[in-house]
């Protein structure tokens, strides 16, 4: 699955800036991992682990020592992963009780 979307990792600088744009800007969860709405059917924790995985490989502070600001860029990537996580697990929770409610039956699909 993942092959088709494949995480672009730019220059670890470039990448650095990307996710930490100053100013007082603060880049949403799903940009942070490029997980945008690309394909259908949305996200899921699957595609959260594969997106951290590559970006922390080329993002971790001691792999760019010389970039000042390789350890917030690290640190947003990993609240991102989390947050989008939290979602996931909110909207779960969330379809459930939707499901609980009308007599319906969630398939493992449907919150995956």
């Amino acid at each position: 699955k993942h092959a088709e979307q494949k995480i672009l990792v730019g220059a670890p600088a470039d990448e650095i800036r990307r996710i930490c744009p100053g100013g007082g800007r603060v880049l949403g969860a799903g940009a942070v991992l490029r997980l945008g709405g690309a394909h259908h059917g949305g996200y899921g924790e699957a595609d959260i682990k594969y997106a951290y995985r590559q970006l922390s490989r080329a993002l971790h502070p001691d792999k760019n020592p010389g970039v000042l600001e390789a350890p917030d860029a690290f640190k947003r990537l990993s609240e991102a992963a989390d947050e989008l996580k939290q979602g996931l697990q909110e909207t779960r929770r969330a379809l459930q009780r939707i499901c609980m409610a009308t007599g319906a039956v969630a398939s493992d699909e449907m919150l995956d």
